[in-house]
């Protein structure tokens, strides 16, 4: 079948959607869908066998993405985890929460780098609306499993619109993937796990619990995995050993363990819902918050590091080359969402909208687009731009960008430099064509300035006591 064929019959399913999911019964009778959002932490583009990996078996989520829909250029909001989250969540641009980095604390000068770098918020401010608000306000049940990483105390996600919050608090990342996880807090999620457990795996437990237990349920899973410290579950870990023998390539047994583990856990919820009767009634996305880390991580956790390599993107986490902001985008409900390989660039962000045009579409964003709309229109061009004015731990500068059509811009803060892109037949980022095409290159790099005018972008400022480096 073509890809017109199969876009309108997407299209079709779609229209469907929104008809038979306005009420709580609707004409066909039909109850609201259920809803599952899995967020990976640091998955690359590359990293399932549906996008691409030779090497990573991933049959659940490539069976997920036969059965449904696969977005091949979809983009996460950030580089890095924190703004993507909160994008994710608000259905804004990380500048608009002031939320461009991930939250560390506040930003420190440091005579060795050339700018400082504007502050951030360390919290998401309670006065964004989330999904878990909008969700809860059409009469789902709410629950947020796993890393939150936007704040503590009063910022964590019962305060944002989610009844049940699990193993969810400022927390980036854990001490280990084996009990008891975290050094401080998550008391909830220690109390139901004995040593040798594995975090994946106790997250999902929850996970099936809450399915069985709730009816009409929007839930957001958010695994801490693949993120650092490297450490898959020891079974699989000697699988790819043995599977990568002689050969040191990436991604590494360590990872791809990890990986492996995340696959396995999404059968299991796709297995429970099935025998609930559930499965038909409730649509899965899958997504990542960024790109995989692709470089040697800060002491305290490079075992294992670099672990994959994003395949033939340039970089990875940190950088707002391709490697670093492409991620996997599966969505899947049967009967209503057709077989299709979805190739106009979409963003987490958009994840918001999406649920919105579902229901009622009465809350819109400033930024976000419905992916109804883009399957309905994927010619449509749309511009997605990308502000992170900061240092990254993985030894990213500073930068902006924008995509529109398949033509991408960067712009770099320390030099004031820029870069341009062909996606379409240059995906790797190797050829820059800001001097041969420089009407595409000034027209991009205008809209860039305006949109950042327009919603007051910080920009990194020179450092007066920088020493050079």
């Amino acid at each position: 079948m073509s890809k017109v064929n199969f876009l309108s019959c997407l299209v079709l399913a779609l229209v469907f959607v929104l008809v038979s999911c306005t009420d709580e019964k609707g004409s066909e009778g039909t109850s609201k869908p259920n809803v599952i959002f899995v967020i990976a932490d640091d998955m690359g583009w590359h990293d399932l066998g549906s996008y691409g990996s030779d090497f990573i078996e991933t049959p659940n989520l490539d069976a997920l993405a036969e059965s449904g829909v696969r977005f091949t250029n979809a983009y996460a909001p950030a580089s890095l985890c924190s703004p993507s989250r909160a994008s994710i969540l608000t259905g804004l641009h990380p500048v608009e929460v002031n939320i461009t980095e991930h939250i560390h604390g506040p930003f420190r000068p440091s005579p060795s780098l050339p700018l400082i770098t504007p502050n951030i918020d360390q919290a998401l401010r309670p006065e964004f609306y989330t999904v878990g608000e909008m969700m809860k306000r059409e009469g789902y049940n709410t629950a947020y499993l796993g890393k939150w990483h936007l704040g503590g105390g009063n910022a964590r996600p019962g305060s944002q619109g989610f009844d049940l919050t699990y193993a969810a608090n400022y927390h980036g990342l854990p001490n280990s993937f084996y009990y008891p996880f975290f050094n401080h807090a998550m008391d909830d999620i220690k109390a139901d796990s004995k040593e040798g457990d594995y975090l994946t795996d106790k997250l999902t437990d929850r996970a099936l619990d809450y399915i069985a237990e709730t009816d009409t349920f929007f839930m957001m899973l958010s695994y801490y995995s693949p993120h650092v410290p490297i450490e898959g579950p020891q079974d699989l870990v000697d699988k790819y050993v043995a599977k990568r023998g002689s050969d040191h390539g990436l991604p590494n047994p360590h990872y791809a363990a990890m990986i492996g583990s995340i696959d396995k856990n999404i059968g299991r919820i796709v297995d429970q819902l099935r025998v609930l009767g559930k499965l038909d009634n409730t649509l899965v996305i899958f997504t990542s918050d960024n790109g995989g880390l692709s470089v040697q991580e800060v002491p305290a956790f490079a075992q294992h590091t670099p672990p994959t390599d994003n395949g033939p993107l340039a970089e990875g986490k940190g950088y707002l080359y391709e490697g670093g902001i492409r991620v996997p985008m599966i969505a899947h409900w049967p009967n209503r969402l057709t077989q299709q390989v979805v190739d106009a660039p979409v963003v987490g962000t958009d994840l918001y909208a999406t649920l919105s045009d579902i229901l009622d579409g009465s809350n819109k964003t400033s930024n976000g687009k419905s992916l109804v709309s883009t399957i309905n229109d994927p010619t449509q061009e749309r511009s997605i731009i990308w502000h992170v004015p900061h240092y990254s731990p993985q030894h990213g500068k500073p930068a902006s960008a924008i995509r529109r059509g398949k033509y991408k811009l960067l712009f770099f803060y320390e030099d004031e430099t820029m870069a341009l892109y062909d996606l379409e037949t240059d995906p790797s980022e190797t050829y820059d064509l800001s001097e041969s095409q420089p009407i595409v290159a000034g027209q991009l790099l205008d809209e860039l300035n305006a949109w950042k005018l327009r919603f007051n972008a910080k920009e990194p400022v020179p450092n007066p006591v920088y020493q050079g480096g």
